[in-house]
């Protein structure tokens, strides 16, 4: 794990479909794929990233899903919300989405901070969400980094990140974000589809949501989240700590979770629906067949 980017996605049945239109809300617009009578499951794209980078995932499921794919203001072509808060709003409108559409029975699958995210939407909507599966992601994202940082510390931290963020230069930004792309991806392709992603996104959006993630204890949301949770750990030769380490890092973050159980992904790094793209939607379809 490396610092600079990383603080730095009515239907007959049987028939694969894809909306023409996003269904716009406050803080996000969803699109639908696959068949709405299968299982929902809900995609949620994490820092700077638009709903397609789920796009080879969803299409490998196809019919044996009904998709919701997420993809948060700010990020990808989309106008930014406003200021204030990021996080927050945007699990209030998600819950808002899961009542309108009487969902039951979802499975939420998040990256990065998409992963914070759903499994808060998770906490409120105990009803809806049967399972969280988490894409490389930790409750207390600055603890990964210093085992000894205490909320406070983090969160003076966090805003100091935002802030410096959003005063920075668009080369600077532009700059740092390449910084951290080794870490994001195996392949040159990978590294690629970030990078747009970094330079489609807003900054200020970028910046306030960044400042959430390295700056929030999220560790209590864990106790009210009654779901099957299963976190999908990227590791890669090269890394600082082995994988035995790394799995000990994360099973202390979910250790106070009813039900969460950490798999090791090799040959990785943090987009593991890139690198290693079969894998992925092979547990995905264990899980959903379960």
């Amino acid at each position: 794990m490396s610092l600079p980017f990383y603080l730095a996605a009515g239907v007959a049945a049987c028939a694969l479909v894809f909306s023409p239109e996003a269904e716009a809300q406050t803080h996000f617009t969803a699109e639908r794929a696959g068949d709405s009578h299968a299982q929902d499951v809900m995609f949620i794209p994490g820092l700077a990233s638009p709903g397609e980078v789920w796009t080879e995932t969803v299409d490998a499921l196809g019919s044996e899903i009904d998709a919701h794919v997420i993809t948060a203001a700010g990020f990808g072509d989309l106008a930014p919300s406003g200021e204030g808060a990021f996080i927050a709003p945007l699990v209030e409108d998600l819950a808002a989405y899961v009542d309108s559409h009487q969902i039951e029975g979802l499975t939420l699958v998040g990256h990065s901070m998409g992963a914070q995210i759903a499994l808060q939407l998770a906490a409120v909507r105990p009803q809806a969400v049967d399972q969280v599966i988490v894409v490389d992601s930790a409750p207390f994202y600055a603890r990964l980094f210093n085992p000894a940082i205490t909320p406070e510390q983090a969160a003076g931290f966090g805003q100091g990140m935002a802030a410096q963020m959003a005063s920075m230069s668009r080369d600077q930004y532009l700059s740092m974000s390449r910084q951290g792309l080794m870490i994001q991806s195996i392949t040159e392709d990978g590294q690629a589809r970030v990078m747009s992603y970094m330079e489609r996104a807003d900054q200020s959006a970028v910046a306030r949501a960044m400042g959430e993630v390295a700056g929030t204890d999220f560790t209590s949301v864990l106790g009210e989240v009654d779901a099957e949770i299963d976190v999908l750990v990227a590791w890669a030769p090269g890394a600082p700590v082995t994988q035995d380490q790394l799995r000990g890092i994360y099973e202390g973050q979910y250790a106070s979770a009813r039900d969460a159980e950490v798999h090791m992904i090799t040959d990785s790094r943090h987009f593991i629906m890139f690198d290693q793209a079969e894998r992925f939607v092979e547990f995905l379809r264990s899980e959903l067949d379960d």
